[in-house]
């Protein structure tokens, strides 16, 4: 079983993004909390596609 290392940038961001996206659902902002899952969603897609290629 091989194990894949983690990297800190991708999990520092992807924790900011959720907290952002957290407090800005508690905080009732709609159009900053789509922005900001959209970003997250965009930047988890991104790593996953890089992390595919040679």
């Amino acid at each position: 079983m091989q194990v894949d290392r983690v990297n800190f940038a991708d999990i520092l961001v992807a924790s900011a993004l959720g907290a952002g996206l957290i407090m800005t659902i508690l905080f009732e902002q709609q159009e900053l909390s789509m922005s900001i899952a959209s970003g997250l969603l965009g930047y988890l897609g991104g790593v996953k596609i890089a992390g595919r290629r040679p």
